[in-house]
């Protein structure tokens, strides 16, 4: 496994699911971290609240926490054992979308896009996506389905506001030519 940013370590072997089965989940409460296969995380404190990210083999999972309320975004497998209570979102990530609501006192917003493009131009985005992931405040990449295939990728970058916090995770996906990019706000009301 190759490291940028952040030390991860993980046993290889480790194959992204197709990016089809790929869904972003939000959920009115936390998730138990053995749930998904953490291989990295760190922790941010944003004011008198905290910011938990957390990498996995198949995407990522947010969680943030104030005194009175916690969000938990998890991009991931639709095949991972997900709570259901507390679902407020339940999308498979595909095109473009965005989500936004309110809970007494934060306010969350996030959008993704996933795209996909020729073998060719995914080299070239790849490469762009192994500097930019040199700066990022998480990372990790696994290997890919093959000697020739691409790692996979997976970092995220944030940038703490004086009343919140924005998240900007990305997610290679090189057997299917895919790159998907998921900006997230939670802003404390």
């Amino acid at each position: 496994m190759k490291s940028f940013g952040r030390a991860c370590s993980m046993t290889v072997g480790y194959l992204r699911p197709d990016v089809a089965d790929m869904v972003l989940t939000v959920l009115d409460r936390s998730v138990h971290p053995e749930l998904f296969e953490t291989l990295c995380q760190v922790t941010i404190s944003v004011g008198r609240n905290q910011a938990t990210l957390r990498i996995s083999n198949f995407g990522h999972a947010i969680e943030f926490r104030t005194p009175e309320k916690v969000i938990t975004e998890v991009a991931t497998s639709k095949f991972s054992p997900l709570p259901l209570q507390g679902r407020m979102v339940d999308r498979r990530l595909i095109g473009y979308r965005t989500h936004t609501f309110e809970c007494p006192g934060l306010k969350y917003h996030c959008s993704y896009q996933l795209d996909t493009v020729p073998a060719e131009v995914y080299l070239q985005v790849h490469r762009e996506m192994e500097a930019d992931a040199r700066k990022a405040i998480l990372t990790a990449a696994l290997p890919g389905s093959s000697v020739s295939s691409p790692d996979c990728l997976s970092y995220l970058m944030s940038d703490l506001l004086p009343g919140g916090l924005v998240i900007h995770s990305f997610h290679s996906f090189p057997d299917n030519g895919a790159v998907l990019r998921i900006q997230t706000l939670f802003e404390v009301l």
